[in-house]
Parts: C-alpha cells; structure tokens; sequence
C-alpha cells in the first residue's frame, strides 16, 4: 500500500462528530455571509463534483469508510460552514485533494483553486 493510501485512509479515521440532519435547518450568520457571497454557486459546483466523493456519509473512494474527519460536503449549507478549510486546504494550499485523488484525474485546476479564492475573500470583504 503506498504512502498516499495509508494517509487518505487515516485521515477517514480520525474523529470529528458528524453533522445530524436537525443541524441542517438553519444557515449560522457565518454560514449565511459564505452563501450570500459572490460564486456560491460556481464553489458549490466545483466542490459537489470535485470533494463530496470522500467527504460525504458514505465516501465513494475506495478503502475510506468515513469522511475524513467527519467534513461532508452534501449540502450548500456544510460547504458554507466549512468555507475556512476549503479556503485553506483547496484554494491557498495543494493539500485537497490529496495526490492519490489527483492521480486518478480529480485535480483542481488553477483557475477553480482561484476561484475557491476569491469566493472566501470576497465574503470577507462584505464587513
């Protein structure tokens, strides 16, 4: 098993409470000021077809049997409250998605990891 398998895999295991259905009613004002900000839609997109396939309640990627640690990425309003770790795992850094996801063709372009981006920063620019 290579480097990249066993790190994917681990982190499916480390804990973080999953979010309950009857959390989901209502966006937080940090949620809602991510929703409200210009490319929503586009992020929600990019981040349905590009992450949900390991950060959902029943990951698709092989070997994973959690989201890893516990982000889903299945409804607008858990892509809005995880806007911070899109922002830094996918937009500032390389780290999302890992390399084993990149090799098998779900890589980020640099105009999307831009877009991610700008996204975050034009909702923080909304004070």
């Amino acid at each position: 098993m290579d480097c990249h398998r066993v790190l994917i895999m681990w982190l499916s295991t480390v804990a973080k409470p999953l979010a309950e259905d009857a959390d989901e009613a209502a966006f937080t004002p940090f949620e809602q000021r991510f929703a409200m900000a210009a490319g929503f839609e586009e992020v929600v997109d990019l981040v349905s077809g590009r992450c949900s396939m390991c950060h959902s309640v029943e990951p698709a990627w092989e070997g994973m049997i959690k989201p890893p640690k516990g982000v889903m990425f299945e409804t607008e309003q858990q892509i809005a409250r995880y806007a911070r770790e899109i922002y830094l795992q996918a937009g500032r850094s390389r780290a999302m998605p890992p390399p084993n996801a990149i090799k098998s063709g779900v890589g980020l372009e640099p105009a999307e990891r831009q877009l991610l981006v700008l996204w975050y920063e034009s909702a923080l620019g909304d004070s």
